[in-house]
C-alpha cells in the first residue's frame, strides 16, 4: 500500500512539474512573439555628466539591425547583442535591455564617471574614469574635474587601465583621495606629474609650489599639508611661501619668496 502512495506521489510530483515547465516554455514562446511597440531609452546622470545622449544609444540599438527594430518580434532581437553594443561605448560602464509590460523595450545605461583630465605635453587629451580606466576625451561634453599635466602623463596615456602599473595605481589612488576629501577637493587645481616620484601640485587659490614626491603614503603627506595651509600660512602669511615640499617623513619643508 505504501509503495503504490510513493509511486502516486512520485508521479505527482513529476507530473505537476511536466505541467509547469509547459506552461513556462508557453509564456515564453508568447512573449518571444510579441513585438517592439516603442523603445524608452534612460540614462543615469547621477553625476551631471553628458558623454552621450539619448541619439548615441539609439545609434548604437540600431547598428547591425537594418533601418529600425520597431514592430519586429523579441525573438527576432538580441537583446544580449544590443547590450554589448552600448556598452562597447566608452563612456558607458554598463547597460540593461528588457520588455516591460506595455511592449516596450527598455534600454537603460549608466555612464563612466571621469575623475581627472590628463593632457601630455604633446597635447594629447583623455579622462581618467573611476575605475581606472583612460577614456577619450568627448566632443559633446567637458567634465570639471583636476587637470593632470607633464611629462609623465605620455606614459599614463599608453595604458587601457591606469591600475595596470603599480605607480599609475598610486597616482590614482591620490588622485580618489582628493576629489573624495571636500577641503582638498576645493583646494587642489592642477596636477604636474614630471615623473612617478615627481608629482607637483598647485593650489585653487595662491601660488605655492607644493612637491608631494611619489603617491605613496598619500594620507601622511595630505595630513603635512594640511597643517601648512591651516596652521602655517594663517601664521606666516598667505603670500609668505612660495614652495611646500612634503616628500620626506615628518618634514614640511617651505621656501621663503
Amino acid at each position: 500500500m505504501k509503495t503504490r502512495e510513493t509511486i502516486l506521489r512520485v508521479a505527482g510530483i513529476i507530473g505537476g512539474s511536466v505541467i509547469i515547465f509547459l506552461m513556462i516554455s508557453f509564456v515564453e514562446k508568447r512573449e518571444l512573439g510579441y513585438r517592439i511597440e516603442d523603445i524608452d531609452v534612460e540614462i543615469e546622470n547621477a553625476f551631471e555628466n553628458f558623454f552621450i545622449d539619448e541619439a548615441d544609444v539609439m545609434s548604437l540599438i540600431m547598428e547591425n539591425e537594418g533601418d529600425s527594430i520597431l514592430g519586429d518580434q523579441y525573438g527576432r532581437v538580441s537583446l544580449r547583442a544590443i547590450e554589448s553594443r552600448i556598452e562597447s561605448h566608452s563612456f558607458v560602464k554598463d547597460a540593461e535591455v528588457f520588455r516591460d509590460l506595455k511592449g516596450h523595450l527598455v534600454v537603460k545605461a549608466r555612464q563612466n564617471k571621469p575623475v581627472a583630465r590628463l593632457i601630455s605635453n604633446r597635447g594629447e587629451s583623455a579622462y581618467l574614469g573611476e575605475d581606472g580606466d583612460v577614456l577619450p576625451v568627448s566632443p559633446k561634453y567637458t567634465a570639471r574635474v583636476p587637470v593632470i599635466t607633464g611629462k609623465y602623463v605620455s606614459d599614463m596615456l599608453e595604458l587601457s587601465n591606469v591600475n595596470e602599473r603599480e605607480d599609475d595605481a598610486n597616482i590614482f589612488a591620490m588622485v580618489n583621495f582628493i576629489n573624495e576629501d571636500k577641503f582638498w577637493a576645493k583646494q587642489v587645481g592642477q596636477i604636474i606629474i614630471n615623473a612617478s616620484d615627481d608629482i607637483v601640485m598647485y593650489p585653487q587659490v595662491g601660488n605655492q609650489m607644493l612637491e608631494f614626491g611619489d603617491a605613496n603614503n598619500i594620507e601622511r603627506k595630505f595630513k603635512n599639508l594640511k597643517i601648512f595651509f591651516k596652521e602655517i600660512m594663517p601664521t606666516k602669511g598667505w603670500n609668505t611661501y612660495k614652495r611646500v615640499n612634503v616628500a620626506f617623513k615628518d618634514q614640511i619643508i617651505c621656501d621663503t619668496k
